[in-house]
């Protein structure tokens, strides 16, 4: 999907189809070095993409989702989200990704009733598409191992990853069993190329009218878009990017609090530390020292 904005500049959502062969339908990894601007817009894909972080972190925009990740988590984006991914700012990430299908690539192996090949409730809300390794070690593991044995591709390659994929499924079903899976909001789609805009300059000044023009909208109906879709205005959205991007920074990295606070787009220490308490309940200082110990 394309977007002509007002100022002639081309914002885009990207779809992304992956064409993977027919007889073992997993595609070869794309190991993905990214600095803090990403080299490509928001993008959907037509099937399952896994990926593993082996260095860095920074967020995860999935539709309305604003997901932290930091070395050691998997992604798991399913084909009906549309989304980017952005390293902290200052920083640079080392992914590894790979596309595949499952439900082919199962195809034989097991039953076509098996309720575990379904993938399309892996969406929404409800589901968290950056998988912690903290706290989900039984899933990272799978997606890193499908990811490096078809790197390696040792003798029997192709059925140890068959194994591995439907070993992660069948987590992934009792991980996340939802009765009923939430849909992503109306209109996030639309709104991606100003997502897109404020990952990009998170710390930097962002200007509504600016984002407004990305979407080829008026500034007026922008503003209702955003709070239809997010359930809150542009700069409150603005404010969780940065401040959820410091946490992570906070907690990972050891860079001065003062420098995280600028490269996150606050003009002053006082101002960062009284928002990060107001979200988090707790000074920056207090947070890096609780998870560092």
């Amino acid at each position: 999907m394309r977007f002509q904005s007002k100022t002639g500049e081309i914002s885009e959502t990207q779809y992304a189809p992956i064409r993977l062969p027919s007889d073992f339908p997993v595609s070869g990894v794309d190991v993905n070095i990214r600095g803090e601007i990403p080299p490509i817009p928001p993008h959907i894909h037509d099937c399952f993409e896994l990926g593993y972080c082996y260095s860095g972190e920074g967020l995860f925009l999935v539709e309305d989702k604003i997901l932290p990740f930091r070395a050691g988590d998997a992604a798991i984006i399913n084909h009906r989200e549309v989304h980017v991914m952005v390293s902290s700012p200052g920083g640079k990430t080392n992914w590894s990704f790979l596309n595949l299908d499952p439900a082919a690539l199962l195809a034989g192996y097991v039953t076509e009733r098996e309720e575990r090949l379904e993938t399309a409730s892996f969406c929404g809300n409800r589901f968290p598409n950056v998988i912690s390794e903290a706290e989900y070690p039984e899933l990272v593991q799978p997606v890193r191992e499908i990811i490096e044995t078809r790197v390696r591709e040792p003798a029997g390659f192709s059925s140890e990853i068959r194994s591995l994929v439907w070993l992660l499924l069948v987590r992934l079903h009792r991980a996340f069993h939802f009765e009923t899976q939430s849909s992503p909001p109306p209109g996030v789609s639309r709104l991606m190329p100003a997502l897109h805009h404020i990952a990009r300059h998170i710390d930097r000044p962002v200007e509504i009218p600016r984002l407004a023009a990305l979407c080829s909208t008026s500034e007026s109906n922008f503003r209702k878009l955003f709070h239809r879709s997010f359930g809150c205005a542009p700069k409150v959205y603005l404010g969780r990017m940065r401040l959820k991007s410091a946490a992570v920074m906070l907690e990972t990295g050891s860079l001065p609090v003062l420098e995280i606070a600028l490269r996150c787009g606050y003009q002053s220490l006082s101002n960062f530390n009284r928002q990060f308490h107001a979200c988090y309940g707790i000074s920056p200082s207090a947070f890096r020292a609780a998870h560092k110990s």
